[in-house]
């Protein structure tokens, strides 16, 4: 038995490095610039504008297909097979990222954006849902382990993306790039086919300690779609942290460009410790760690844009809170919580409401901060996309948790 679990964790392990290859084809996709293609010049059909807020329509167009793909998920049958949905949308993603390559005007970008978001979306519900399956009593690791692999992952991408510029700015066709690309998808899907013959997840329950509560059978319960509310602060305040503190930096406090290439790095680095995130929400609870981190992480972010001249030694730990907070804190935990908030067979169902309201919700939130910039100060500005979304997912959180774990049911850890 103990040789039999082992070599689950291997192949999982196996699987779970998969993960890497999906996040450089999302970032070689995403990473492509409108601007940059020979018919750069050609206007959109159907009246779409170049921009919407601060994100070019091809970004748009790649997040909306990535929320309206969770929310296609979340409405087919709780039995769609996990597998054929992660081959399948590997498959679109190597596909949509590989054609990018050959996009000459906006439009075929935005074409081959909308399939890879579909695409993306499919492959990364599906590997959720496997390793909250395998491993459910670390599910919040297995969340906080992917997202890491994809922070780290999309630093090589984007090196990977400046090489690309270097060869398309010679006038060369990247014919290479493309057929060794070619060549890995195709390994990699042979790959992805046999670790899922290897995988035998029946062993790895027998060995799951109970949960607190017992989850509820539907994804649009009353508990679930509470949590699925508190997740759609979540880019909001994300996203808004990113636009509002380099704008902040920049235009305020008037900082050299090394000290914000420093900040960057704190960013990356909270953003790599989602592990950490992870094993708090497994050791304490998703939905009480949200409880304790989401209203610090208000105060502090805060404390941030308060209109004085925070000393430097002040200002990094702080926006390494606020980025711990808000990239890992209540990414991994709201994503537990609401896969832990329902059956096992649910969980791609409960998955794709996330990514619903976390893809969506990046264009509305660069919309939201370029026309409120121009309209109300910075206290405000901060007040409104920073500060009181959390406090409002915190609420929300606080609800969802009476509502999945009554006193009268709750057990204590262990």
């Amino acid at each position: 038995m103990s040789l039999g679990i082992n070599k689950n964790k291997r192949a999982a392990m196996g699987m779970l490095a998969l993960m890497l290859p999906t996040t450089l084809l999302f970032m070689a996709l995403s990473g492509k610039d409108p601007a940059l293609l020979p018919l750069a010049s050609q206007p959109l059909p159907f009246g779409l504008p170049d921009t919407l807020g601060n994100l070019p329509i091809a970004a748009v167009i790649l997040y909306s297909s990535m929320g309206l793909t969770g929310l296609a998920l979340a409405l087919l049958p709780a039995t769609l097979s996990r597998k054929k949905t992660l081959l399948g949308g590997f498959l679109l993603l190597s596909v949509a990222a590989l054609m990018g390559f050959f996009s000459s005007s906006p439009f075929e970008l935005c074409c081959w954006s909308f399939l890879g978001g579909i695409g993306c979306t499919m492959n990364v519900c599906a590997w959720i849902s496997i390793g909250a399956t395998y491993f459910p009593r670390h599910c919040a690791l297995v969340v906080g382990l992917m997202h890491c692999l994809a922070v780290a992952t999309s630093i090589v991408a984007t090196r990977l993306s400046a090489i690309h510029l270097a060869v398309s700015e010679q006038g060369r066709v990247p014919l290479l790039p493309a057929l060794a690309g070619t060549l890995i998808v195709a390994l990699l899907y042979v790959l992805i086919w046999h670790l899922f013959q290897q995988v035998n997840a029946s062993s790895e329950r027998r060995f799951v300690r109970p949960e607190a509560r017992s989850p509820v059978v539907a994804v649009w319960s009353k508990g679930p779609l509470l949590l699925f509310l508190a997740a759609t602060y979540l880019p909001l305040s994300s996203v808004s942290l990113d636009f509002i503190y380099s704008a902040y930096m920049r235009e305020i406090m008037r900082f050299p460009i090394k000290t914000l290439q420093m900040t960057i790095g704190i960013a990356l680095i909270a953003n790599l410790l989602t592990p950490l995130a992870g094993w708090l929400g497994d050791r304490y609870g998703a939905l009480r760690t949200l409880k304790t981190a989401l209203p610090i992480t208000a105060v502090a972010g805060g404390l941030i844009f308060w209109g004085w001249q925070i000393p430097l030694a002040v200002l990094l730990p702080l926006e390494f809170l606020v980025s711990f907070g808000l990239s890992s804190v209540f990414y991994v935990n709201i994503l537990a919580a609401l896969i832990r908030a329902v059956a096992p067979i649910q969980n791609m169902r409960a998955t794709g409401m996330f990514y619903f309201a976390f893809n969506l919700g990046i264009p509305v939130a660069g919309v939201l901060f370029t026309n409120l910039r121009e309209v109300v100060g910075w206290r405000t500005l901060v007040l409104l996309q920073l500060v009181c979304p959390l406090l409002l997912a915190t609420v929300l959180v606080w609800l969802a948790q009476r509502v999945l774990m009554p006193a009268d049911k709750v057990v204590a850890p262990g």
